[in-house]
């Protein structure tokens, strides 16, 4: 199995490299999603029909699938985090890649232009924002109070507060969620809520930025678009009749067109 080896602190880091010769697109899932998933997402199902032209290269979060666990706050600041991506593409022999984060990953794809923009061919971020996240956000309030529960309950009290808001899952993907480790999901969690605006200063980029979220999530649309017109160059697209889980199965129109450009004019 492929492992690159974090250099900073050791951690082991899970990915799966589709190879070929295309353009190298590392993709980043969402909080809970291991790579089985975010195979599955369906700007990637897209993607993959297009390997004459994109090399898919999938990345574990550390907290998710075979990628470390660890259950402190602190082995999830976001340089460490982004020190696990750096490992993959230093082990590819890759020295820029695009990168396409959902959620949990689009929060790492705003480290990622922060602390690593050297590797950074552009960064399509799909439903998140670079600022402090309000705690006070309706889904946020769901993930807290669910993972305080799950203390006791295990992740399946995580999993069943999404499926209030989305729905039962298929049995494929709840099995995948129940599979998470629930301390490691507490310390990554814990640890974005207290690591504030990911960068003080989004004017001095020089990084190619598209930001699409969804119109009805109420947690990261307002700061998303603010974001995208901080980062000289970003933009923002707003997926209509969506809420922040309906982006895992929304389909790609409008966003397909806007990824693609900002991939190929990079």
């Amino acid at each position: 199995m492929p492992f690159a080896t974090n250099a900073r602190d050791g951690s082991s880091v899970y990915f799966e490299d589709e190879g070929g010769d295309g353009a190298p697109i590392v993709i980043l899932g969402g909080f809970l999603d291991p790579i089985e998933l975010v195979r599955g997402a369906p700007i990637t199902r897209v993607l993959q029909g297009m390997a004459e032209e994109f090399r898919l290269i999938y990345v574990n979060h550390r907290g998710h699938g075979r990628s470390a666990k660890p259950h402190e706050a602190k082995a999830y600041e976001m340089s460490l985090r982004v020190a696990d991506v750096v490992a993959v593409l230093d082990d590819l022999g890759t020295e820029r890649a695009h990168f396409i984060g959902i959620s949990w990953g689009g929060r790492l794809c705003f480290g990622i232009g922060e602390h690593a923009p050297e590797r950074v061919r552009s960064l399509v971020i799909l439903g998140q924002q670079p600022y402090a996240i309000d705690p006070d956000g309706p889904l946020i309030r769901v993930v807290r109070e669910a993972l305080a529960a799950s203390e006791e309950r295990g992740v399946e009290a995580l999993v069943e507060a999404f499926e209030e808001i989305a729905g039962r899952y298929p049995e494929t993907v709840r099995s995948k969620y129940l599979a998470c480790d629930a301390a490691a999901m507490r310390a990554a969690f814990s640890a974005v809520m207290g690591e504030g605006a990911i960068s003080e200063n989004l004017g001095a980029w020089d990084v190619r930025c598209l930001i699409c979220v969804a119109a009805e999530d109420r947690d990261f649309f307002d700061q998303a678009r603010n974001a995208a017109e901080e980062i000289p160059g970003g933009e923002f697209v707003p997926i209509e009749g969506e809420d922040h889980l309906g982006m895992d199965t929304a389909g790609v129109d409008p966003l397909l067109p806007a990824v693609l450009r900002t991939i190929r004019d990079a």
